[in-house]
């Protein structure tokens, strides 16, 4: 898999995490992506980590 590809799939998951946890929270904390946004910074590395393990197999 091409650097880009995997880049672009972790892009995705940091845009999905970020606006789900953003509107979970939304009701029970005011600045809410406070939250999301690290969290989706998190699961765009751990997407990316994992996709670079698996071309390296």
């Amino acid at each position: 898999m091409h650097v880009a590809k995997m880049i672009i799939i972790s892009l995705v998951a940091f845009i999905l995490v970020t606006i789900v946890v953003t509107q979970v929270l939304q009701d029970i904390i005011f600045f809410s992506l406070f939250i999301g946004i690290p969290a989706g910074i998190v699961a765009f590395v751990l997407t990316f980590v994992y996709l670079y393990m698996q071309k390296n197999e």
